[in-house]
């Protein structure tokens, strides 16, 4: 299932926690990160970059980072719209990609994704909808769909399940032609540095996997599985100033995430 990494990619994998304090402090839902900064051994892997994030109360107002800029639209309390602007030297802001989220029941019911906008494509030359349904308490199923751009018709790309527990994604599957795509997942108890942002948890794993704790072991792959860990450092509130996430042999650093709020 493809996703949309704002945010400049936060929680894309949240993996081992460094920490011997075992017992989170009392929930504060005033704390809010306002920055998020990359940082990548290798640029092979990936770009430095810091975000900045502005809130009202709450809910997220943007993201801004340097040559990018993502708003965030709400109605009530839901996350109803993303949008994400390139921003060239002189400060032209030009529209990127844009995410639409309707809801049914107080549950995220569509998620429509469009990028790449020209005068040819006014709506997107590439549009991809996800359609979910919530099977059970803790078991929802989604049908990922390519829409072509001139003609709007809707094909099936793949499909799959997320289960959750405790408010945490603990599994996924995605069946994609004749290839499934499994991950596991397991967390420490602290606190997600994402989770007092209003519309966050209805996101689904929207913003790569996010939950109410941290990730501390992925288990990822198709026919052969790879295990994932990352460290965190912890601030007196439990919420993590830095993150080291390693590649799959446990060993190399893949990228640091530091946060401040």
């Amino acid at each position: 299932m493809k996703k949309l990494l704002l945010l400049c990619s936060v929680l894309t994998l949240l993996f081992t926690s460094c920490s011997n304090d075992d017992n989170p402090s009392t929930e504060n839902t005033s704390i809010l990160p306002k920055t998020i900064s990359y940082t990548y051994p290798s640029i092979y892997l990936g770009t430095n970059s810091k975000s900045t994030l502005t809130y009202d109360g709450n809910k997220i107002v943007s993201s801004i980072a340097e040559g990018s800029k993502t708003i965030f639209t709400y109605n009530g309390n839901v996350i109803v719209k993303q949008e994400k602007f390139n921003v060239d030297a002189k400060g032209v802001e030009t529209k990127d990609t844009e995410v639409f989220y309707t809801y049914e029941n107080n549950k995220l019911k569509t998620r429509i994704m469009r990028e790449e906008f020209s005068s040819q494509f006014p709506d997107g030359q590439f549009i991809d909808k996800i359609v979910y349904t919530y099977t059970s308490q803790n078991v929802i199923s989604f049908v990922n769909y390519y829409v072509d751009p001139s003609t709007k018709k809707e094909v099936k790309s793949s499909e799959g399940n997320l289960t959750y527990k405790d408010g945490n994604l603990i599994k996924s599957e995605e069946v994609s032609d004749s290839s499934t795509a499994k991950r596991t997942y397991e967390y420490d108890i602290k606190n997600n540095p994402l989770k007092n942002i209003l519309g966050f948890d209805l996101l689904l794993n929207e913003i790569g996997v996010f939950g109410k704790n941290n990730i501390i072991k992925t288990i990822a792959g198709t026919s052969q599985l790879t295990e994932y860990l990352t460290t965190y450092i912890y601030n007196d509130k439990d919420y993590p100033t830095k993150q080291t996430s390693f590649t799959g042999d446990g060993k190399t650093i893949e990228y640091e995430i530091e946060y401040t709020y």
